[in-house]
């Protein structure tokens, strides 16, 4: 009896197969992230991975599907910085301290984004275009209300004119959205549409990282461009509250194998992320500091009581 036990210790975390749920559409950055993930964690531990889109309300639906099954990380939530969004509304019913988020692998800035044959290309011809026709363009990008639309509505407040917002269940169909003129421009991730941006089909007028990244030099800054916006999005991974920590600890020493692995590293460089590769105590503090100011954005835009 004493040996079986010690062979269960010894075998951890976990024992059956293990589900991502994946809180958007198939086709994005976050589907492309979270099946990544999935091949890794195969790979580098030998864990059995299933894959579940889970798209809809914002993320509500990923959330509620994994707050739905025990407490016993087999249930892993992939999801973005959104998730703070969601809760401000009260489209994801739930609160951060519901979950336990593990670990931050990608962020990624947003960016102006318009088809090739676009007459915009800079920062201020949409703005000055925007000021002289209001609402004159068709904008969108991924979800109501989410990180994108929050880029959007500080650059309407300090360039001073008005803009609707098209929304998208998946962050794969915005960039399909500008290649077929459904939209004249998008805020958007690079990554959503990289391999068009890449090949030229479309252009990014502006990005919101701080000073131009390496991976699209060529790409001016909002700063540099009279508007200081700084921000980025998050991708990771989150567990029901109330996991054990033992359990937490083996999903976060897998996360490290993932994390340490060649592979991983080359696939963060090919998808141009960044990685900042933030704990449970760090990623659990940055997202409640997002939650208080986009709450107060949301009620400024009259998106939140």
């Amino acid at each position: 009896m004493l040996t079986s036990s010690v062979q269960a210790m010894a075998a951890g975390f976990p024992d059956k197969p293990v589900n991502l749920v994946i809180w958007s559409g198939a086709g994005g950055a976050l589907d492309t992230y979270g099946r990544k993930l999935g091949e890794l964690l195969n790979k580098e531990t030998g864990w059995t991975v299933n894959i579940q889109n889970r798209p809809g309300g914002s993320g509500a639906v990923g959330v509620s599907t994994v707050m739905a099954q025990p407490a016993d990380g087999y249930n892993i939530l992939v999801l973005t910085g959104t998730l703070t969004f969601g809760i401000a509304q009260g489209l994801i019913p739930f609160k951060i301290d519901d979950l336990r988020l593990l670990r931050a692998m990608q962020a990624e800035p947003s960016s102006l984004a318009v088809a090739k044959d676009s007459k915009l290309n800079s920062v201020k011809d949409f703005v000055d275009y925007m000021k002289d026709h209001p609402n004159g363009l068709r904008v969108g990008g991924h979800a109501p209300a989410g990180f994108h639309q929050y880029v959007l509505y500080q650059l309407m407040k300090m360039g001073g004119f008005e803009s609707g917002w098209i929304p998208h269940d998946a962050s794969g169909k915005v960039p399909l959205a500008i290649l077929g003129h459904h939209i004249d421009a998008a805020m958007m991730t690079p990554s959503s549409g990289l391999e068009q941006v890449m090949n030229g089909d479309i252009k990014l007028l502006g990005i919101t990282t701080d000073k131009r990244s390496d991976y699209f030099p060529d790409v001016p800054t909002f700063k540099e461009q009279g508007y200081d916006i700084v921000d980025s999005v998050w991708r990771g991974v989150a567990v029901k509250g109330g996991t054990s920590d033992d359990v937490v600890n083996d999903i976060q020493a897998a996360l490290d194998k993932v994390t340490a692995s060649q592979e991983w590293k080359d696939f963060q460089t090919n998808q141009k992320q960044e990685s900042p590769d933030l704990k449970e105590a760090e990623f659990t503090a940055l997202a409640k500091k997002q939650l208080e100011g986009q709450t107060q954005f949301l009620k400024d835009a009259g998106l939140a009581n």
